[in-house]
């Protein structure tokens, strides 16, 4: 198993979107930290607290999410699956293998997405002379939560793209799942209650959220953490059922 996921992590570090993806992801992250930590205005003055900022670096999940997905699809885009499935015959071992190489590529992602977003809001909020002195723990259990879920997403992101194994799909509906239909759904009475507290969207938002105050339809990161360990669970679990069952020509 370690020589596929050797094998899985050398195939993403050779293409030039894992690059981009990645560059993006930290370029994005880093531009809103920095915008964020020197427009913001706090307490008295604007309402806002300095502890939201925390949480910037989460929106590398969105990133780690496709590159997950695109360990899978981009083997059927172009064709590749085939010489995959000769060199690893046993498709749920591959498909493992690619979940074990997006959750140690989603960890790098996040170590340095929320890490280095934490510590630029940590020093310009400093330098700004805004209080940084934070509840005990707050700051450990925020980058700790975020970096978890940037990992978890990395591997519902193989999940994802082992069912919906077409590319463009599989990422389109993703993203629209995430910014579209969690967002709909949660007008709706009730359901979207539901859908804001436990919705892949929803945990991942509370697992990199360390603040005590919440709003009512959100989770403690413990909680949060199970939630969205269980998708990742469910779309591998769904995947894999796929992949050995589906027919592959490439």
């Amino acid at each position: 198993m370690n020589r596929i996921v050797s094998s899985e992590l050398f195939k993403l570090r050779t293409t030039r979107t894992f690059y981009a993806l990645a560059g993006s992801a930290l370029g994005i992250v880093l531009l809103i930290t920095v915008a964020a930590a020197l427009a913001t205005k706090f307490h008295g003055s604007g309402g806002n607290r300095p502890e939201d900022l925390l949480g910037i670096g989460n929106f590398a999940q969105i990133f780690a999410l496709i590159l997950g997905i695109l360990a899978v699809t981009t083997e059927f885009r172009h064709g590749t699956i085939t010489p995959s499935l000769l060199a690893v015959p046993d498709r749920v071992r591959l498909t493992l293998g690619k979940f074990g190489a997006s959750l140690l590529v989603g960890l790098a992602l996040g170590v340095l997405s929320v890490g280095i977003s934490t510590l630029l809001v940590l020093g310009l909020l400093s330098a700004r002379g805004v209080d940084t002195d934070f509840p005990s723990g707050e700051v450990l259990y925020s980058v700790l939560g975020g970096i978890l879920a940037v990992v978890l997403y990395a591997g519902i992101g193989v999940g994802v793209g082992a069912i919906v194994r077409n590319q463009v799909g599989a990422i389109v509906g993703a993203l629209v799942w995430l910014f579209v239909v969690e967002g709909l759904l949660g007008i709706i009475p009730t359901v979207g209650d539901w859908i804001s507290e436990y919705g892949p969207g929803g945990a991942g938002s509370a697992l990199g959220d360390s603040s005590g105050d919440r709003g009512a339809h959100t989770m403690d990161q413990l909680p949060a953490g199970i939630v969205l360990a269980g998708y990742c669970l469910l779309f591998l679990v769904v995947g894999v059922h796929m992949m050995r069952r589906r027919d592959i020509t490439a």
